[in-house]
């Protein structure tokens, strides 16, 4: 999965790393290959010392969600998320999400 970011006068993306384990959905900018975060500057990219990983799991018909960082191999965010699905007054269904910081 491959995610962009604009920024002034560059770009950051993301290339993250899927897998599935123990009913979880897994997705790791410190994977194998070419996964990373890569900082665009013109035709240039660097490699940066910025890791993401996401763990999704369903629970109780919800998706539950975190998301951890590292820069330089030390844990500086942690958001965990709860997707639900909510049905309004025309019946469409209409995915809501929210975020807490712990």
């Amino acid at each position: 999965m491959n995610i962009a970011l604009p920024l002034p006068f560059s770009s950051m993306h993301g290339i993250l790393q899927l897998s599935a384990e123990n009913e979880r959905l897994n997705l790791t900018s410190n994977g194998d290959g070419d996964s990373g975060t890569y900082l665009a500057i013109g035709r240039y990219i660097i490699k940066l010392p910025l890791h993401e990983n996401f763990t999704i799991k369903e629970k109780n018909g919800d998706l539950i969600a975190t998301h951890d960082m590292t820069l330089f191999g030390l844990h500086f965010l942690h958001i965990d998320y709860v997707i639900k699905e909510k049905i309004n007054s025309n019946q469409l269904k209409i995915i809501r999400t929210g975020a807490l910081r712990q």
